[in-house]
C-alpha cells in the first residue's frame, strides 16, 4: 500500500473514532496575536462567549503564539496554476486578484526558492507550537461579513485597498488540520465563525471539539428563511465605507 493510501486509511480510522472522543481533557490554546488583532466589536463579543463555552467543555485554556507566515510568499505557484487562463482572459479576473497574479508572474526564481525553503521548514516544525496544548482556537474572520454589493464594490475598484484581515490563510501555509464552525451572530444577525486547528494528524481531536461545541450550542441549526419562492432583492447601495 502506498504512503498516500496509508495516510488516507489512518485518517479514516482516526476520524471515525475521533469525532466522538471525550474532550474534557483537551488543553486549548488561544492564538491571540495576530489573529485577535483589530477584531470588529461584534466578532470580539461573540468569540469571547464561545471561549467561555469551550472552558466548560475542556480541561484548560492558555494563550499561545503561532509562527508568523509574513515572509512566506509563493505567489509564483498561484500564477503558474492560472497562467494559461490568465493569459487568455485576464480581464475576467477581479482587479485585486489580477494584481496579485501579475505580482506572482514577476517573481524572481531565487525569491521563490527561498520562500519554498522557509515554507518547508515551517511545515516540518509547526508541531512545536503545540507544546503544552492540544488544539488552538481563534476567530475565522476578524471582520463582520460584507454585504454582496459592498464586496462587489471593493473588488471592482482600481483604488488599492488594505489587505483583508483573514485568519484562514496562515493555516494553509502551516499545512495542518483546521475547521470553522458557527459560534454566534453579530448585532445585525450576520454569522461569526470559530476556527479550531491542531498539529499534524490531529483531525480526530479537531472534529471532536467542533462536535462538542455544536452539541453545547445551537448556532449550527440556524438557517436563513430562504425558499424557492423567496424574492431576491436588488443589490442596494452599500453603507459600508470602511476599508
Amino acid at each position: 500500500m502506498s504512503d498516500h493510501n496509508n495516510r488516507q486509511a489512518l485518517l479514516a480510522t482516526q476520524t471515525a473514532y475521533g469525532v466522538h472522543q471525550p474532550v474534557g481533557g483537551f488543553r486549548i490554546g488561544i492564538a491571540r496575536a495576530p489573529f485577535f488583532d483589530l477584531l470588529d466589536a461584534d466578532v470580539a463579543t461573540v468569540v469571547d462567549e464561545a471561549l467561555r463555552v469551550l472552558a466548560t467543555l475542556t480541561r484548560s485554556q492558555s494563550d499561545v503564539m503561532l509562527p508568523s507566515t509574513r515572509d512566506i510568499t509563493v505567489g509564483a505557484e498561484t500564477y503558474a496554476y492560472h497562467e494559461e487562463t490568465f493569459g487568455r482572459m485576464s480581464g475576467r479576473y477581479m482587479i485585486p486578484t489580477r494584481r496579485s497574479l501579475q505580482s506572482g508572474a514577476n517573481a524572481k526564481a531565487g525569491d521563490y526558492i527561498r520562500a519554498r525553503w522557509r515554507l518547508e521548514l515551517l511545515r516540518r516544525t509547526i508541531d512545536d507550537a503545540f507544546r503544552g496544548v492540544d488544539l488552538v482556537v481563534l476567530p475565522t474572520r476578524r471582520r463582520t461579513p460584507r454585504t454582496v454589493d459592498a464586496s462587489i464594490k471593493r473588488e471592482e475598484t482600481d483604488v488599492p485597498r488594505n489587505p483583508e484581515l483573514e485568519n484562514t490563510g496562515a493555516f494553509n501555509v502551516y499545512g495542518i488540520p483546521a475547521i470553522s464552525i458557527p459560534c454566534g451572530f453579530t448585532s445585525k444577525g450576520l454569522p461569526v465563525g470559530l476556527m479550531i486547528a491542531g498539529p499534524r494528524f490531529s483531525e480526530g481531536k479537531v472534529l471532536a471539539l467542533a462536535h462538542a461545541f455544536e452539541q453545547a450550542t445551537a448556532f449550527h441549526t440556524k438557517r436563513p428563511p430562504i425558499r424557492p419562492e423567496t424574492s431576491v432583492p436588488p443589490l442596494a447601495s452599500t453603507d459600508e465605507g470602511r476599508e
